[in-house]
């Protein structure tokens, strides 16, 4: 396998040996290599440290989850439209990529200085508070009002499979931005 093609290989075994546990750390060096069947040298040729294997898996895990939230945004919608897309494609992402959900929003004090900041919530939140803005606003709802009410929803239901839920999670997403004035 050529450099980058072995780059990319590596790194998406990393992402997928998070993907498939729920852990807070990334895959060791090692874990890596056996994935993509080649010595632990050839991955010291992409990835100088398992910190630098660490910070490659976040940053692309951000983008993964940017691209999928960003792509539930429809600018032909009003913003309360807008907004409820962006909403359950977080809901979405976050169920559906629950290893990499935790290693991205529950793990940085694991990760210490390896935990890198891309900006991409940041840019997520200031959009997502642009729109809550030209909506005309919602008693009071800030972009990290629904953050941190989307990451509870995501985080309860990765913890607690087993809880007997009282309704789908789209389905209590709804109801709580029906409380705030974003009914379907």
């Amino acid at each position: 396998m050529g450099g980058e093609r072995l780059y990319d290989a590596l790194l998406a075994a990393a992402i997928r040996l998070a993907s498939t546990r729920m852990s807070l750390a990334v895959p060791s060096l090692r874990a890596v290599a056996r994935a993509c069947e080649v010595s632990a040298t050839a991955v010291y040729r992409h990835f100088a440290s398992q910190s630098d294997l660490n910070r490659a898996v976040l940053l692309t895990i951000d983008a993964s989850f940017v691209d999928s939230v960003a792509g539930n945004d429809d600018p032909g919608q009003p913003p309360r439209e807008r907004l409820r897309g962006l909403a359950h494609g977080y809901l979405q992402w976050g169920l559906a990529n629950p290893g990499l959900y935790q290693l991205r929003f529950e793990s940085a004090d694991q990760l210490g200085t390896d935990y890198v900041h891309s900006n991409a919530a940041d840019a997520l939140l200031a959009h997502i508070d642009e729109l809550v803005d030209a909506s005309g606003g919602a008693a009071g709802l800030t972009a990290a009002d629904l953050w941190g009410c989307l990451h509870g929803v995501v985080s309860l239901r990765i913890h607690k499979p087993d809880h007997l839920w009282p309704e789908e999670p789209a389905a209590q997403l709804e109801r709580l931005l029906a409380a705030w004035g974003f009914a379907a």
